[in-house]
């Protein structure tokens, strides 16, 4: 069963990006905890974590106050994103991968295959499977042989889910998200393939997609969580 925390930090989050709290709102763990009829432990949990997605930032004073950031404006963003991950993930298997890239690609394979084949509930399935998407696509960012690539990423990096490897996690329903990690994990399985056969479409094609599903594969995973 997720933790009162996780189902706040569901809500909320989908109310911020729906519109349903406003930018320049406050937002305080009294009132979330408040509005949803929760205490404030997991109210004040999930503003942590809805900070570290960019969606609120503190204010002076207490509590925070929600970005003026849209469902749009984030989709806007990853549509760039998909790009310059795509052009990355062509550049690279045109040039070719060093053997540092392919230890790191396969490493990160590697480590959420493992996660997703575990049984151990004691496993960081979570925070396991976010460090080795973070390494797939930071690898082929930095290392695609173009570095102006990355840093046109950087202009947009710091808008709220649009940093490389980031998820959008419900742990409300936790066979769902796995059947859909499962599927980001298969397509990084492809990517590879295709940049170790030095494919550029093909490389290019896959990337785009599986950058495009922070959204994307919402719609198809995903159906209200509240």
């Amino acid at each position: 069963m997720p933790s009162s925390a996780e189902r706040v930090l569901a809500v909320v989050r989908r109310q911020i990006l729906n519109g349903e709290r406003e930018p320049g709102e406050k937002i305080s763990e009294v009132r979330v905890a408040a509005d949803l009829d929760v205490s404030r432990t997991p109210a004040r949990t999930a503003l942590a974590a809805l900070e570290a997605e960019g969606l609120i930032e503190k204010r002076n004073g207490r509590g925070f106050t929600i970005r003026s950031i849209t469902a749009a404006d984030v989709a806007k963003a990853i549509d760039v994103r998909s790009v310059l991950e795509g052009l990355a993930a062509r550049t690279l298997a045109r040039e070719g991968m060093s053997c540092e890239v392919e230890e790191k690609l396969l490493h990160s394979i590697s480590m959420s295959q493992a996660i997703l084949e575990s049984e151990d509930k004691s496993t960081d399935f979570i925070g396991g499977y976010q460090t080795a998407n973070r390494l797939f696509h930071e690898t082929i960012m930095n290392e695609c042989g173009n570095e102006l690539i990355g840093h046109t990423f950087e202009r947009i990096a710091m808008l709220p889910l649009t940093g490389l490897g980031s998820l959008a996690f419900d742990k409300t329903n936790w066979r769902r998200e796995r059947m859909r990690l499962t599927v980001g994990h298969s397509q990084h399985v492809i990517i590879f393939d295709a940049l170790k056969k030095r494919d550029g479409q093909r490389a290019e094609a896959i990337m785009r997609e599986h950058s495009d599903a922070t959204l994307n594969y919402a719609d198809l995973f995903v159906k209200k969580v509240y």
